[in-house]
């Protein structure tokens, strides 16, 4: 049996990063790259040919580099066209290596791949190829990703809720049901934590906002439970032993796919 890994959040991204470009070989109409990285669930890119190879490219401009060890992807269908996911990177923008062995998902949910970052460069680019038909993406983030700890209370990762309308009678019957969605949650314990640990929670807290992120509760051996989630809007981590150490609770909440 595999060790179990630590907690990891996705949330460092460089898309859309200042000074950056981000483009795309085709973009069908009424949807755009830009959409990728706003972290929002509503909007889309999708290529406008099905025929493949396509490709997203990432300029950090002149004089900049970004450095990667993962690449995140939500509300996609790469494994219902057959994609083969590549993310490769260059110093000119020509030449292209590989950050990672090329795949197809095994599925069209949420994915995260890990891969060793080769660097900082400054290009960047998703490839697509093998599709006939056009493929999607809703949000996707490539970046460096961070390693929290191992939680210090149990917690449900699969913990969900159907939000649902509910109608009653006058008498209190029930007359109709209608299932909305699903709300996936999971809170997240880390007692008598340090201060490296407080630091990158605080770092996350404060770069990523109430924006939606990727989170991973245990990528060794459930490496398929990649989740799309936001916190809780209350960022309080008390101090305790005279100030030694913190206890950290976060609360996330997120859309079941």
């Amino acid at each position: 049996m595999a060790n179990w890994a630590k907690i990891k959040f996705y949330w460092k991204s460089f898309l859309g990063s200042q000074g950056s470009t981000l483009e795309a070989s085709s973009t069908f109409e009424r949807t755009s790259v830009s959409n990728i990285h706003n972290m929002l669930e509503t909007n889309l890119w999708m290529a406008a040919v099905g025929q493949g190879p396509h490709f997203i490219t990432h300029d950090s401009g002149e004089g900049n580099a970004h450095e990667a060890d993962y690449l995140a992807v939500s509300g996609h269908n790469f494994f219902s066209v057959n994609a083969l996911v590549k993310l490769q990177y260059s110093n000119d923008g020509e030449s292209y290596l590989d950050a990672f062995t090329p795949f197809i998902p095994a599925s069209d949910r949420a994915f995260v791949k890990e891969f060793t970052s080769p660097g900082a460069f400054r290009y960047w680019r998703l490839a697509l190829e093998g599709t006939v038909i056009a493929p999607f993406i809703y949000i996707s983030a490539w970046g460096l990703s961070t390693e929290l700890d191992y939680a210090s209370a149990s917690f449900d990762p699969n913990e969900q809720e159907v939000k649902t309308a509910v109608n009653l009678s006058g008498g209190g019957y029930l007359v109709g049901a209608h299932a909305k969605y699903i709300e996936r949650s999971m809170t997240i314990r880390f007692d008598d934590a340090d201060a490296a640990l407080y630091w990158k929670v605080k770092e996350w807290w404060e770069g990523n906002g109430a924006k939606n992120f990727f989170v991973a509760w245990e990528t060794s051996g459930h490496p398929e439970d990649v989740f799309l989630m936001r916190p809780e809007q209350r960022f309080s981590n008390p101090l305790k032993a005279g100030g030694a150490a913190r206890d950290i609770v976060i609360a996330l909440t997120g859309r079941k796919e």
